[in-house]
């Protein structure tokens, strides 16, 4: 299904044209950050994760990805989100943000965990994480660790991995 901004589900057939996408929005750096840990040797949930497209080229990506913590807790890690320079200020990244959170929402699960923007990403119902609760692979700024608690369970504790 496509919707107006030519959303998606996540299709391997477009692979290399996210990493392109990615490669442009992020540059070499991505691979060097925390994050990026927690995608290494990791596959992207497609059920979870959009695209967007129009005439054949994806112009936008966000993908989530199932991480854990060391005290067997499954999460979900968001990102990265990447919007190309020409479909920019139109609403497309948070278009993608609430697709993925909806798809999230549908399909249960613990928490959805970012590092970002506090002030972006707080309109979708993130929360800076609370001190030491939970711990990225390497170097954070602990205030743009976000989690997003997706039902009423406790919120997780532990140092995040790949499951």
């Amino acid at each position: 299904m496509i919707d107006e901004f030519g959303l998606m589900p996540d299709d391997p057939v477009f692979d290399a044209a996210v990493e392109a996408l990615y490669a442009t929005a992020f540059g070499p750096g991505r691979h060097a950050k925390a994050a990026a840990r927690l995608r290494e040797s990791n596959r992207c949930r497609r059920d979870l994760s959009w695209i967007a497209v129009t005439d054949g080229a994806v112009i936008g990506a966000c993908r989530l990805w199932p991480i854990r913590t060391d005290q067997g807790q499954h999460l979900l890690f968001l990102g990265p989100i990447a919007v190309s320079s020409h479909a920019q200020g139109q609403g497309l990244g948070a278009h993608l943000v609430r697709a993925c959170l909806k798809s999230c929402d549908e399909k249960s699960g613990l928490a959805v965990v970012l590092v970002g923007d506090l002030a972006y990403f707080e309109p979708f119902g993130f929360v800076q994480a609370t001190a030491g609760s939970i711990m990225m692979p390497g170097p954070v700024d602990p205030a743009r660790l976000l989690i997003r608690m997706l039902g009423p369970s406790e919120a997780p504790r532990g140092k995040l991995m790949v499951p």
